[in-house]
């Protein structure tokens, strides 16, 4: 007789943790997929592709629950791979008409009563930062009144400096004046980057905290910010940086080019229309 579902999942999480990985890790990126699995009925490839299925294609959920499901699958040696069903979704993938502009970020700033998180989306906004990242820097140089964040090493890419654009939001924002809303600290990054995004849903931003992230980026390549430097401030390599943000990466280089033409170009005399 098959195992039941909620045998294979037991098993399948006593051998994850086995390995070395999270208990926080599970809860998040499993957990929350195989909960919803008949616990009582036995394992077979066609419960893990109703799994699969009752999520929504080409969205993180789906890409999710596919790669779960396959993972359990091998694990309890059922014959069924998902590759199909993941869709088109790319963590890496920036909707141009979801990120906010300045003018929304400032309005949200003002709108936001809480103190402490107003001080987090002006941080975020002004840095580009991770959502979790607002609550590891060093606090102490930023009450100086220094523009040159300090990320600290206990972050997702380590320790690195970020410079301020706009550079008046510093000031605009009060970012010297730290002041962090009331969350537990002392738990992984990823527990504390969903802080962050239930704090935005609750508080109706229209926005998440990534996309103040991605504004970053863009708004760095229009002061002229060389991309590569722009990713070393970000965390990441900047292969990364083209991947997520190359329709604006291509748009400077190709009007920069543009430019450079016309200022070696003289114009010729323009037709006069006759009255």
């Amino acid at each position: 007789m098959t195992e039941t579902c909620f045998h294979w999942v037991e098993e399948f999480r006593k051998d994850f943790v086995q390995r070395g990985s999270s208990q926080t890790t599970w809860n998040g990126d499993y957990w929350k997929i195989l909960k919803k699995l008949p616990m009582e009925s036995p394992l077979t490839a066609t419960v893990l592709h109703d799994l699969v299925i009752g999520t929504t294609p080409n969205t993180k959920s789906r890409k999710r629950a596919c790669m779960v499901a396959r993972q359990l699958a091998q694990f309890a040696q059922i014959d069924y791979n998902p590759k199909r069903y993941e869709g088109k979704y790319s963590p890496d993938s920036v909707n141009p008409r979801l990120v906010p502009s300045d003018t929304l970020i400032c309005s949200e700033w003002s709108r936001l009563t809480n103190p402490g998180w107003k001080w987090v989306i002006g941080i975020l906004a002004t840095y580009g930062l991770r959502p979790h990242e607002a609550f590891r820097l060093d606090f102490d140089l930023l009450r100086t009144g220094d523009k040159i964040l300090q990320v600290e090493k206990n972050t997702k890419t380590g320790k690195r400096q970020v410079w301020a654009y706009h550079p008046e939001w510093f000031e605009a924002f009060n970012l010297a004046d730290v002041q962090l809303p009331p969350i537990k600290l002392d738990r992984p990054n990823e527990a504390i980057g969903r802080s962050v995004n239930h704090y935005f849903r609750d508080a109706k931003v229209p926005f998440n905290p990534m996309l103040l992230r991605h504004r970053w980026a863009i708004r760095s390549l229009e002061y002229g910010l060389d991309y590569k430097l722009a990713a070393r401030m970000m965390g990441h390599s900047y292969i990364v940086h083209e991947r997520i943000y190359h329709r604006w990466i291509d748009r400077v280089i190709l009007q920069n080019a543009y430019d450079r033409t016309l200022q070696n170009h003289q114009t010729p005399p323009l037709p006069h229309s006759e009255d």
